[in-house]
């Protein structure tokens, strides 16, 4: 047994060993850094505006980057993804995205029609970029993001090595096309639960941005009583954007402090500065729905008693049709005319 100890032991100190001189680069870490992430111009048709983003390597690995514009875009349930457009067949004034120009300063190669530039750790690389409005883009808020994208990596330097790869970062470019301004926003729809059986009322609610300028929102859930006094005042979204022509979902629920019982008033009050007003100022959708509350206790309750009713009933029916039918059992048996005279 001694000796089994002592070969554990000593397999125990090689493998120790190995950890602690295996190298670092085993643990090797790529990532890539923005100097800015947001950009803000205000142009007319025609006009061009610029800016430059500082991309830099933040590991301590070489790392390959691609740099392109995108395109946002929002779903109806308000989920937002990405697109890189296609310049082949553009008609009209096309998407944002094409609208931009990139001026790396760095030797270049190219992965299909992206450029990219490999960056040593440490490495800085700005890339200047120039928004050119077309004549017949259309007036309002455009966003568009330039994105700078690691791919790559094992290569037969880092063979085995374990690498955390940050995937890619944007920069937002947000543009307003000077023009007509239209701001419309409506609710449709909210919906939540005619009955809570709970101190938790869920509720949905979408946001429809038919206007063609970004909103910031704030979203508050209010349950009132029979007096209209407030029970739950939560708000529910803060400084969220509703971009121009898309919606916002949320769904969740709010929680009464304590269990309520009745019928009560759900109010949706959204939110938002109107355009070109004083500092403050803003404009609010209200929307009422009715909500009764029941205490989970009180309808099982309600079930017992009813039931224990239905049962009893029932039994009861069952009973009175059992002494019917002992009843008519008991009865003598009518004597026929022939039995008691006799055959003429």
């Amino acid at each position: 047994m001694r000796v089994r100890r002592g070969k554990l032991g000593l397999v125990a100190s090689i493998v120790l060993a190995l950890v602690v001189s295996a190298p670092l680069s085993a643990y090797a870490e790529r990532t890539v850094g923005l100097s800015t992430g947001t950009f803000e111009l205000s142009l007319a048709p025609g006009q061009t505006g610029s800016g430059e983003v500082v991309v830099s390597n933040n590991g301590d690995e070489d790392i390959d980057v691609l740099i392109y514009a995108a395109d946002q875009l929002v779903s109806e349930d308000g989920a937002i993804d990405y697109q890189t457009p296609d310049i082949t067949g553009i008609t009209g004034a096309g998407t944002p995205a094409i609208w931009v120009r990139m001026d790396i300063d760095a030797e270049t190669r190219t992965r299909g029609n992206t450029p990219y530039v490999s960056l040593t750790p440490g490495q800085q690389v700005p890339v200047a970029f120039e928004v050119e409005v077309p004549e017949e883009a259309p007036p309002g808020d455009h966003q568009v993001i330039i994105f700078f994208e690691m791919f790559g990596g094992e290569g037969p330097d880092t063979e085995g090595a374990t690498t955390e790869v940050t995937g890619r970062v944007g920069a937002r470019v947000s543009m307003r096309v000077a023009g007509e301004v239209v701001e419309r926003l409506e609710v449709r729809p909210f919906v939540t639960k005619a009955f809570v059986l709970s101190r938790l009322a869920p509720y949905t609610f979408v946001v429809r941005n038919d206007g063609n300028i970004d909103k910031d929102i704030e979203a508050r859930i209010l349950v009132l009583d029979g007096n209209l006094q407030e029970v739950v005042d939560s708000v529910v979204t803060e400084d969220a954007t509703v971009y121009a022509g898309t919606n916002f979902e949320q769904s969740g629920s709010v929680e009464t402090a304590a269990q309520l019982l009745g019928r009560y008033t759900m109010r949706l009050e959204v939110s938002y500065p109107r355009e070109g007003s004083d500092v403050g100022a803003e404009e609010v959708i209200t929307i009422d729905k009715s909500v009764w509350f029941i205490p989970l206790w009180l309808v099982i309750a309600v079930i017992v008693v009813f039931g224990g009713m239905a049962i009893w009933l029932s039994w009861r029916s069952a009973r009175r049709a059992d002494e019917r039918k002992r009843a008519r059992g008991r009865r003598p048996r009518p004597v026929r005319r022939s039995e008691t005279l006799g055959d003429p």
